[in-house]
């Protein structure tokens, strides 16, 4: 079987797992469907164009986007077009220079960057819960306080919903490693935030940090 054909789960795949496949694939797929709403945007208020938006396109976006993790900023380049094309079109921003922030502000869109790293903290998330397969709960470890830690106060004794930090090679591949990517992106979440039982609450909050650290007021 040639690389250029290697498929899983919908995921298009090749031999360098750069993802590039797969990024054309879904920019391709999102910016047909943009265009064909963009056909009939006239008869289109905002709410229903950010409806389709997030129903017909970002689901495309986010569909396996944990994979994306690390990725060069100009690979994921092609993903933010995508998502400020979106954008534009909701609000029909024709001005190409006008920010876009207030208007994911506004739509309560998380750009593509903050977008991957919710995927990634939802998954840990589930692996700390025990919601996750045992695949993904086999890569990670939890990091509980130590006797020292209680005695020297230097973290929470109660604070045991962290993960341990691997030893990161020197290969930049291995920073795209779930395994090493989410233990770091979970243990800078605020423990209020890991500390949420409900996942439905958790997803909220963590938008909500998100939109936050990003500058973007909470709604």
């Amino acid at each position: 079987m040639q690389s250029d054909t290697w498929k899983s789960l919908g995921v298009k795949l090749d031999a360098s797992l750069n993802m590039e496949r797969q990024i054309n694939s879904v920019r391709q797929k999102c910016y047909w469907t943009l265009n064909n709403i963009r056909g009939i945007q006239r008869y289109l208020d905002e709410a229903v164009k950010l409806m389709l938006v997030k129903q017909l396109i970002i689901s495309k976006m986010d569909f396996c986007n944990s994979l994306y993790m690390n990725l060069p900023k100009t690979r994921l380049k092609k993903l933010k077009s995508i998502l400020n094309g979106c954008v534009r079109f909701i609000y029909n921003v024709s001005v190409r220079s006008d920010d876009l922030i207030p208007y994911y502000k506004k739509a309560h869109i998380l750009p593509v960057d903050e977008r991957i790293f919710f995927k990634v903290c939802l998954l840990s998330y589930k692996v700390v819960y025990g919601m996750s397969p045992d695949y993904l709960q086999d890569l990670v470890e939890m990091d509980y306080p130590s006797d020292h830690d209680k005695r020297t106060r230097a973290r929470p004794a109660d604070d045991y919903l962290r993960m341990k930090l691997p030893k990161m090679e020197r290969l930049k591949a291995s920073s795209r490693r779930f395994s090493n990517y989410a233990p770091e992106a979970w243990n800078s979440l605020p423990r209020e935030i890991r500390s949420i039982t409900d996942v439905s609450n958790f997803k909220k909050m963590l938008k909500n940090y998100l939109f936050d650290r990003m500058g973007i007021p909470k709604l």
